[in-house]
């Protein structure tokens, strides 16, 4: 497969718009069920692991350099034991798109156009990213570093117009409902920050590798800030209550509210979340065929997108009946799921990497 190189920049910002629309699209709703007016708390409480997750994902790339995530996997643990764990990665991936896409048409054909089969959606969404994947990593990486010039500023805006509705009264009394709903808020928070882990089918791309784990944490850093706005604006603007009962929160509130002569805020919702599913999508289409691509040894991972795509459409339709199947899943099982595969594992072989690399420079000062 022919080397193609980014800049660090465009490696990150990948990582920023991928974790930026999931969350707003699907674990939103889902900290604020469980944390309600104490969802600031758990942000808090997500941000030692978050900033952990960037650290780690560019420790692999230094401690590895132009390896991805299936290559020095099985470098760590062995050929066996290492692919069928590069399968599970890719698998997460794989399973991370197919949510996104389930999402995208869910928000579209529950808060948009109703009538519309939720087939289209998908199937629109995953032909321009396979369009878009088989054009290469330098053109993913350009139109998301565009996309999200435009998704930075729509969000600002979204912020600034609604800061006269919000009152911040809302988030008391603290810790009413002791500290469990928030520490599984919270480990939603983590599960959706781990799944930065993508980024590791990147980074070997990155033209300057040198200063990329700094720059991952500052990254996840940024992502936490841009989370302050999205998860207590709701409760703001709601109250905890009833924050805890909107599919879409942040769409319901753009929607709802009016100034001055401007309406349908919500316009704003729907461009972002457009843009950013997008890119989303893209990024984890790329991950999986380059990854499967890399297991068989193959020159090339073009061929594998039209067929990948084909099954993540068929997978998003037999994740659940409804969306409240998904959210019933996104609630319950995959922070516990995401946390595991996307932290845990990794986690895990990063000490066993450094663990050896201690034991092999022991042996050589020895001998």
């Amino acid at each position: 497969m022919k080397t193609v190189h980014i800049s660090k920049v465009q490696a990150l910002t990948l990582g920023i718009s991928s974790i930026t629309v999931t969350g707003h699209l699907l674990f939103i709703p889902v900290v604020l069920n469980h944390a309600g007016r104490d969802c600031w708390i758990a942000l808090a409480a997500a941000a030692a692991p978050a900033l952990f997750v960037g650290y780690m994902v560019a420790s692999f790339s230094k401690l590895y350099p132009n390896q991805s995530l299936v290559e020095y996997v099985r470098s760590i643990a062995g050929r066996w034991v290492g692919t069928a764990l590069a399968c599970v990665f890719l698998f997460y991936f794989f399973h991370d798109a197919a949510l996104s896409i389930r999402g995208f048409g869910e928000f579209f054909t529950a808060a948009i156009t109703p009538r519309t089969p939720i087939l289209v959606y998908f199937a629109a969404i995953v032909v321009l990213a396979g369009y878009a994947v088989r054009g290469g990593l330098e053109v993913l990486a350009r139109t998301n570093v565009l996309f999200l010039s435009i998704m930075i500023p729509i969000g600002l805006l979204a912020s600034m117009l609604t800061h006269k509705e919000k009152d911040y009264a809302n988030f008391l009394p603290i810790l009413e409902r002791g500290a469990e709903p928030v520490l599984m808020g919270a480990l939603n928070l983590i599960a959706l920050y781990s799944s930065f882990l993508v980024l590791g089918m990147v980074f070997p791309n990155v033209a300057e590798p040198a200063k990329l784990r700094k720059w991952s944490v500052v990254t996840m850093g940024i992502l936490l800030v841009m989370f302050i706005g999205p998860v207590t604006g709701p409760v703001a603007v709601f109250g905890g209550e009833r924050s805890m009962g909107l599919s879409f929160p942040t769409y319901q509130m753009l929607r709802d509210i009016q100034i001055s002569g401007l309406q349908r805020l919500d316009i704003l919702a729907i461009f972002l979340w457009s843009l950013g599913s997008f890119s989303k999508i893209s990024l984890y289409l790329y991950a999986v065929t380059v990854g499967v691509a890399k297991l068989l040894r193959l020159d090339d991972y073009r061929f594998l997108v039209a067929p990948t795509g084909a099954l993540l459409v068929i997978f998003s339709l037999m994740l659940g009946d409804s969306f409240m199947d998904i959210y019933s899943f996104l609630q319950n099982v995959y922070p516990f799921y995401a946390a595991l595969v996307g932290l845990v594992l990794p986690a895990g072989l990063l000490l066993f990497a450094q663990l050896r690399r201690w034991t092999k420079k022991e042996r050589r000062a020895a001998g």
